[in-house]
């Protein structure tokens, strides 16, 4: 078992980093104590040499220590950067220089103890936690932290998982000192999602969408099928079956996966809080039908609360209870119930507790919306941690990675359906798999325009 002492400054944070890091991710045993030090001190309890040591730095949380989510608590631009290699540590990295939020580049060696520069701890409370969210102001139209405002993307590290990064430094230093010391085991696996914002086609059942489409399709002179729309429009509500494309698309969803193996999660408004939330009644036999289909067929459901519910309170917990009633009503139980946020908006001061609170037990909004990539700086799921009321929070983020619209939208990255889009989009899976950790994509059922939707998904879910 490891023995660690921690300086007594931000306790509670210094906890959470290494419950995080040597707990969930290495799934190692150990003890923390308070001291009086200024660095994190690692001792091995049954090492026979017993001034054999790992130190680290921690200057973050001395920094946070004074000023708590304040400007002078965040890391200083641009970034030194340290390669490893050249202090003898050889570990899986994404770039053989890695950019240092907090301490310095380079380690200290001194007889049988080890000094890292590196606060290790601190960068990687800074990144899960998302610290800088609550300190930078900038926001999007939709209210949301926007990629250009993150350190990661100023200091061009958004697209590497830094936190697993840092976590297997960690680890060539624990084990070059303690080789008898043994990781969890993981594997690289495929987290595939859909977020259901409009389960059926709306324009088949409401003419203002109808007449929306057919007007957006006549402006492409797209003459024919601005004038089909409209047509079957009418033949709909004449009572025709007429084939919905979008939930066709749920099913081929399903089946692409299954050839596969892979279990998708399907995620549902359960409650209209704004116009941008859809048409479907949750509560409709419709989507009751939808539910146990994707549920017999060994999918999961997860809540998709809406656009107005990220820090209200009152929209999310009507939204939970009335997606927890229906699916008490069709009697479909899952071990496990989350939910991504509508359009990816997040408060960090207020939606990890809505969703502690609510007693789901995992959210996977965290991606930014604007730009693919590690908004969490890391592949794998972790325990999310509440900076207002400062304490470990037993919900987990699952974080997103990529998601359809972020990199071929001509509003985000708009690489459209090229070559370069797709290496795009499999570049973050190989990453992802390089760290044996979960590649987390997000795919509308709304968004299968034509065949390189599918021919894209197909080479991402394999």
């Amino acid at each position: 078992m490891l023995k660690i002492k921690i300086p007594n400054v931000c306790e509670i944070e210094q906890r959470y980093a290494i419950e995080i890091l040597l707990g969930e991710f290495l799934g190692l045993t150990f003890s923390i104590e308070i001291y009086d030090g200024d660095v994190i001190e690692i001792i091995k309890a049954e090492d026979k040499n017993k001034f054999s040591k790992l130190t680290l730095n921690a200057s973050f949380f001395f920094k946070a220590h004074n000023y708590w989510l304040k400007t002078d608590s965040m890391p200083f631009l641009p970034l030194l950067n340290w390669r490893p290699a050249d202090d003898g540590i050889n570990s899986n990295l994404v770039s053989q220089t890695i950019p240092v939020l907090y301490g310095s580049p380079g380690i200290e060696k001194n007889g049988e103890n080890i000094h890292l520069n590196v606060d290790i701890f601190g960068s990687v409370f800074f990144m899960l936690s998302r610290y800088e969210e609550l300190i930078v102001n900038k926001r999007d139209k939709h209210d949301r932290f926007p990629a250009n405002a993150s350190v990661a993307f100023k200091a061009n590290f958004l697209d590497r998982p830094i936190v697993n990064e840092y976590l297997e430094i960690l680890w060539s230093c624990l084990s070059s000192k303690w080789n008898d010391l043994n990781r969890k085991k993981l594997k690289g696996s495929n987290f595939i999602t859909c977020d259901l914002d409009t389960p059926f086609d709306p324009s088949l059942n409401f003419f203002k969408y109808a007449l929306k489409k057919s007007f957006n399709l006549f402006l492409e002179k797209k003459i024919f099928k601005s004038f089909k729309v409209i047509f079957l429009y009418f033949l709909s509500k004449f009572g025709f079956k007429i084939r919905d494309h979008y939930s066709e698309m749920i099913n081929w969803i399903m089946d692409s996966n299954e050839r596969f193996g892979n279990i998708v999660s399907f995620y549902f408004i359960a409650k209209q809080t704004s116009k941008l939330d859809g048409f479907d009644k949750f509560n409709s036999s419709k989507i009751r039908n939808l539910l146990n289909e994707i549920f017999t067929r060994g999918h999961k459901v997860g809540v998709h609360p809406g656009y107005e519910t990220f820090k209200n309170s009152d929209y999310f917990k009507k939204t939970i209870d009335e997606f927890k009633k229906v699916l008490n009503e069709e009697k479909i139980i899952q071990n496990e119930i989350g939910g991504r946020q509508h359009y990816l908006r997040w408060d960090n001061s207020k939606t990890p507790q809505l969703y502690e609170a609510s007693g789901l037990n995992y959210d996977t909004t965290l991606c930014f919306a604007d730009k693919a990539g590690f908004r969490c700086g890391v592949c794998y799921e972790y325990s999310m941690y509440d900076l207002v009321n400062r304490k470990k929070l037993s919900v987990k983020e699952k974080p997103l990675i990529a998601m359809d619209s972020t990199i071929i939208s001509s509003k985000y990255e708009a690489l459209g359906y090229s070559e370069k889009a797709l290496q795009r989009f499999l570049y973050f899976k190989k990453i992802c798999y390089q760290f044996d950790g979960t590649f987390n994509l997000l795919w509308h059922n709304s968004h299968f325009d034509n065949e390189k939707d599918k021919e894209f998904f197909i080479k991402l879910i394999e």
